[in-house]
């Protein structure tokens, strides 16, 4: 999981938690009194409303603080679970205590006594353990099928091959499930004996191959595990080798040449890691782009199925050869997905390539040309009306690329990159249309479009995009610099 989904997400785990605090409490006071599951406002002391409030927004604060303070929020990956059962059962008997305070004081003046009282908050206290429990259990389980199977994986390249550098890469070589995957060492040689015949991962090259692996591999974090002050010449030139590319870079290292005196599991402690480069997107933002590409790409799918059925019989009609037009494509953190679209090309057009490439009307590693042969007479209409962008919708509610962002490019236009910095285009989801797309699309240099590009990461917003979405229909309208 990416740093702003993590966030994101835990904030509405804590949210969630208080409500079942809440509920529970509820439940417990109805199982207890025999009233209806709100039966427990009848007892308010009605008479002072505001400190009734006041009471209750200070008992959500309490246990907001209480779950914190045992763990609730913090990764669980190398924990065992009966650790999280002790701290669930600590917090269920903390949250209980205080719930029988606040019974005690906004029901004072009821038919309750302190006997009964404390019979309810006994009674919240072992709900709310067992639902407690029972949410971690599952979502425990959920994550292990998810992670064991390859999805929310966190590729990493470990820096150094010291003792620090083994331990780690023990811990995610024994835990597949936790979610990391090692994509290997850098160093000069192997320094540890230990971290050679592990096998946990091969040594990808030296310090200096680092820039180049960047470009080749899919890499979402560089975990560092050379002391800084022995190695900060080298530290610096790879976090600006990462900054190009939009890649956070983390360190287990000591300040000095020192190892430890006893392995540590590193992944657990988070206080034990260093940030040295992150640039993820703001949390909130990042979850509401998500929700707003999935519900708005199944709406236009569902409201644009006659164009798309249409379309995809005049395809079939008017050329021989399969409706869609599938390619490889390199998506967020250089991850390869298959994009798909409505064929505007000839069937063999892939394999025609060689004899157009020389025709290429653009500087750069991109390939346009205006008038291109292998184009059907159909295809040009669609590519002028952006028609044939419309199956990219099915990518968009996937999860591969989003409504707006840089486009995705094809691994040839890829492996043309001269710059590193091009490649920070990665560090963020592919889009059906971006500040490129409206502001001349083909018409614009390469260079240019890699400068908007980088200005969309580094000023997104939810307004940016709503703007370039608005943006968009005039620009698809004029047809302005389509191929």
């Amino acid at each position: 999981m990416t740093p702003p989904n993590r966030k994101i997400f835990l904030e509405l785990v804590e949210f969630g938690d208080l409500c079942l605090l809440f509920g529970s409490l509820g439940g417990a006071y109805a199982f207890t009194s025999g009233h209806r599951f709100f039966g427990i406002l009848d007892s308010l002391e009605t008479r002072h409303p505001v400190q009734v409030f006041l009471a209750t927004l200070v008992l959500a604060v309490v246990w907001h603080g209480i779950l914190r303070s045992n763990k609730f929020y913090r990764s669980r990956r190398v924990d065992g679970f009966v650790r999280e059962v002790v701290d669930v059962f600590i917090a269920s008997v903390l949250c209980a205590l205080s719930s029988c305070a606040w019974l005690w004081l906004v029901c004072s003046h009821s038919k309750h006594s302190i006997a009964e009282i404390g019979f309810i908050s006994a009674v919240f206290g072992a709900v709310s353990f067992a639902i407690f429990v029972s949410t971690r259990l599952v979502g425990r389980a959920l994550a292990r099928v998810f992670r064991s199977k390859g999805y929310n994986l966190r590729h990493v390249l470990v820096v150094g091959t010291n003792r620090r550098a083994h331990g780690f890469s023990q811990d995610v070589a024994l835990h597949p499930e936790w979610g990391y995957h090692l994509q290997g060492f850098v160093d000069d040689q192997w320094w540890s004996e230990e971290t050679a015949a592990s096998n946990a991962g091969a040594l990808l090259g030296g310090l200096d191959s680092i820039p180049s692996l960047l470009r080749t591999l899919p890499v979402d974090e560089v975990i560092v595990a050379l002391p800084l002050a022995s190695f900060y010449q080298q530290i610096a030139e790879i976090v600006a080798s990462c900054r190009d590319h939009g890649i956070a870079v983390r360190s287990i290292g000591t300040f000095f040449d020192q190892e430890q005196t006893k392995r540590t599991a590193y992944l657990q402690r988070g206080v034990g890691t260093i940030t040295l480069h992150d640039e993820s997107w703001n949390a909130w933002g990042f979850m509401i782009k998500r929700v707003t590409d999935a519900v708005v790409s199944a709406v236009l799918l569902l409201g644009l199925a006659p164009v798309f059925l249409l379309v995809a019989a005049l395809i079939r009609l008017t050329s021989k050869g399969p409706v869609f037009f599938r390619q490889t494509r390199i998506g967020y953190g250089k991850r390869p997905f298959e994009i798909l679209k409505f064929r505007t090309m000839v069937v063999d057009a892939e394999k025609l390539m060689a004899q157009v490439e020389h025709l290429n009307e653009t500087k750069g590693p991109t390939f346009k040309l205006k008038n291109d042969p292998r184009i059907t007479p159909l295809g040009k209409f669609l590519r002028k009306s952006s028609l044939d962008e419309i199956p990219q919708l099915v990518n968009v509610f996937l999860g591969d690329m989003s409504l707006v962002g840089p486009r995705p490019l094809p691994v040839r236009d890829y492996e043309g990159f001269s710059k590193d910095w091009h490649r920070r285009r990665f560090s963020v989801k592919p889009g059906i249309t971006c500040l490129w797309q409206v502001m001349g699309r083909s018409s614009i240099s390469f260079d240019e479009w890699m400068a908007l590009d980088m200005r969309y990461i580094d000023q997104w917003s939810m307004w940016l995009d709503i703007k370039i979405l608005f943006q968009t229909i005039p620009a698809v309208f004029r047809g302005s610099g389509a191929v």
